[in-house]
Parts: C-alpha cells; sequence; structure tokens
C-alpha cells in the first residue's frame, strides 16, 4: 500500500445550515512542528465555536496518531477527521477544522457527516506526493574516510542532516527505512567495523 503527504498547506471554506468550516492540512515533519501550528490556527481563529483537528506523523520510526473533538460530542469531530486521514492514505501531516456556530444544532449525526466532509474536501484541494518512510541515524568514523562516505552515500539518496565532523567524522543522517541493512553494511565494509551507526533518537538529546 502507497503512502502519501501533502506538498502545501491548503485551506477549503464551506457553510452547513448556517455552520461555517475552515478545514487546513499541511505536512509536519514532528509532533513539535504540529502543535507550533495548531497554536497558531487557535490564534487566527480564536473567536472560532470549536478548532477540532487529527494528525497522523512517524515520530521514532514509530507511528503516532491522535485527534481532539474540542468540545464538540465526543467522536463527532476529530475522529472523522482522522478517519478521513486514514481513508486517504496520508501520513506526516496534521488537518484541522475551524467552526463557526451559526445557531442551527446539526446532531451527532450532522456533526461527523460535516467534519468528515470538511476534510474530504480540503485533501481533494490538496496535491498528494508519495511519502516514504525514513530513519534518523548518527554515524562515527575515522574522518580519514570522509570522501569515500560521501561519495558512497550519494547512492542511497539519503540527507546529511547535520555534519559534526572533527578529529571523527560525525553525521547525523536521514535515510528510507527500507535502505538501513545496505547503510550498515556499508559502514562496516568501509570503516572494518571499527565505524558506527547508531539509531537517532531525540529525546534522548
Amino acid at each position: 500500500m502507497s503512502l502519501f503527504t501533502v506538498s502545501q498547506t491548503s485551506r477549503h471554506f464551506h457553510k452547513i445550515k448556517k455552520s461555517q468550516f475552515t478545514s487546513y492540512i499541511r505536512y509536519c515533519h514532528s509532533l513539535f512542528d504540529f502543535r507550533s501550528w495548531l497554536s497558531q490556527i487557535r490564534q487566527d481563529h480564536y473567536d472560532a465555536s470549536h478548532v477540532c483537528w487529527a494528525y497522523r506523523l512517524q515520530e521514532n520510526s514509530k507511528l503516532v496518531q491522535h485527534s481532539s473533538d474540542a468540545g464538540e460530542p465526543s467522536g463527532s469531530a476529530g475522529f472523522p477527521i482522522l478517519r478521513t486521514l486514514r481513508k486517504n492514505n496520508l501520513m506526516q501531516c496534521g488537518l484541522v477544522v475551524a467552526r463557526y456556530f451559526g445557531g442551527i444544532k446539526l446532531g451527532k449525526k450532522g456533526l461527523i457527516e460535516a467534519y468528515g466532509n470538511a476534510a474530504e474536501n480540503v485533501i481533494s484541494d490538496s496535491i498528494l506526493i508519495k511519502w516514504v518512510s525514513t530513519e534518523n541515524y548518527i554515524i562515527t568514523c575515522s574522518i580519514n574516510l570522509y570522501g569515500d562516505l560521501s561519495q558512497a552515500f550519494q547512492k542511497f539518496n539519503g540527507s546529511i542532516l547535520v555534519d559534526q565532523s572533527g578529529e571523527d567524522l560525525k553525521w547525523l543522517v536521514k535515510i528510507k527505512s527500507n535502505q538501513v541493512g545496505n547503510l550498515s553494511y556499508l559502514i562496516r565494509h568501509l570503516t572494518k567495523g571499527k565505524g558506527k551507526m547508531e539509531k537517532y533518537n531525540k529525546s534522548e538529546q
């Protein structure tokens, strides 16, 4: 099954029985990134009746997903948004819906449909791109291997996120999950078993 994410932030606006729904979807590289974005939307819609949301993210190689009804009846807002993200096989993104109550109650069934449609509509307005799981690793070895390792690493289409090399080579790299085994073999081969490749866990830093 292919997974997807969004290439840019999208917004969709519609009304249902005088209630206004403004939905947003955005790529989020981390839970911290999503929370910062959500905080900004709450500020932008400080006068909204409800700001409901859901996200699906990869954090430390694990799927993290959550939703919030933000004061709407339980299960009537956040879960329909999250369910729509799942249905569209979306990852590494958040979806937020701000509602302005128009005076006519929609009922729980109506809310489920309204929030689900709000999520579906903003996804339909978005450009989806294929998403591939990645992992971060710390690589350390002799600085003498800097050139050889740089050249070999290019074949993996990975990224050197941080270069902290000094007397020794030390990289923080991002690589596709399905290439981890191949990279590990390369490190052992080039360094004759003296190099290290360790999983990067941000919470431990």
